[in-house]
């Protein structure tokens, strides 16, 4: 019975999507009398939590919250950060009833239940909870996980090409290219090698009105970079340079890290720099070594056929009895383009 509630509060969730991070999205809806009175999310991180702002303006309004149901995507939390406890404001409210999504996964505020609970507050659990995951998938991956949700990004022909002979690039697909901006707004941070630097000079900013520039990432492990001038240095957005090479200069706001640039040192050091999320870009040997830590693939396809080029996967040594398998979540496409939303097979 409280379905189509919860869906209000995880349309209400995913305006914070991009803005909260490494906070999960969260939205919530008080309803009364089968009519929700009253809403709100998380906006940014730092600011007012959902439920905050929904019982805040269910006082403004005069509202009388001792019978009315509060639903929220997430378990309210239990710990004072940014912001005091949720719970302490829902048991001074007067609110009897409380519907969520899902439990909170982060053992720091994941009590709240348990207090609600203790105050004789009902408490029903689960509603909609995978649709509930799914809009949280980088704060659970990065809880759980201790690493990034990590995403491929390419855009190829229809022979798996990502350049062609020449390594030219642009532009293979251009009709869906509009929800790369939307990707970018969202992620915490977009990574792609110095060989994709080196060639198209991008600036990896998120074109959208009103958008989000992501942190740029750059795995520079040589340091060819280094000394040099490139627009992705610029200075509209946090930039971390990974580099195997001490004598490497980069600008002085640019954070370089120093270390062994494997994948997984790599994912360690984002998280704990805070990021949740991360958009891979490009190239082909970057496609090859975040594969397998990869959470999910977007990919662009053209009908376009260039032969010889550069493979997609071309670094990836795999069998045909054990290789990656992935399963389409999601598919759109027009007249000669294909967009394709993949996830790994192991992730059921």
């Amino acid at each position: 019975m409280y379905e189509s509630f919860m869906k209000r509060a995880i349309e209400l969730a995913k305006k914070g999507l991009g803005r909260v991070n490494p906070n999960p999205p969260v939205g919530a809806v008080l309803v009364k009398d089968d009519k929700i009175v009253s809403e709100g999310y998380h906006p940014y991180f730092g600011g007012p939590h959902a439920e905050r702002v929904a019982i805040e303006e269910a006082k403004r309004k005069g509202i009388d919250l001792s019978d009315v149901t509060l639903i929220v995507t997430l378990e309210p939390c239990d710990h004072y950060g940014k912001t005091p406890p949720c719970t302490d404001l829902i048991i001074e409210s007067g609110i009897k009833k409380v519907v969520i999504g899902m439990r909170d996964p982060n053992p720091i505020s994941g009590k709240g239940v348990e207090k609600l609970k203790r105050n004789g507050i009902e408490v029903i659990e689960g509603v909609l909870k995978s649709e509930v995951e799914k809009v949280c998938e980088f704060f659970l991956t990065y809880v759980s996980k201790k690493r990034p949700f990590v995403a491929l990004k390419y855009a190829s022909t229809l022979d798996g090409k990502i350049a062609d002979v020449n390594s030219h690039s642009k532009w293979i697909t251009q009709k869906l290219r509009h929800k790369v901006q939307e990707m970018r707004n969202i992620y915490s941070a977009v990574l792609v090698g110095a060989g994709t630097v080196l060639k198209d000079n991008p600036l990896l900013t998120c074109r959208l009105k009103d958008g989000r520039n992501p942190t740029r990432v750059i795995l520079d492990r040589k340091g060819f970079l280094s000394e040099k001038n490139f627009r992705v240095f610029e200075r509209n957005a946090k930039i971390i340079v990974f580099t195997e090479n001490e004598r490497a200069k980069y600008p002085e706001h640019v954070k370089k890290v120093l270390m062994d640039c494997s994948t997984e040192n790599i994912l360690r050091t984002l998280h704990d720099e805070g990021i949740d999320s991360l958009l891979v870009e490009g190239g082909a040997k970057m496609f090859s070594e975040f594969v397998k830590h990869c959470d999910v693939i977007y990919a662009f396809y053209s009908t376009k056929v260039f032969g010889k080029g550069i493979d997609i996967f071309q670094n990836v040594l795999a069998t045909v009895e054990d290789p990656p398998r992935f399963k389409i979540s999601h598919i759109e496409h027009l007249d000669t383009e294909l967009f394709m939303e993949l996830r790994p097979c192991s992730q059921g």
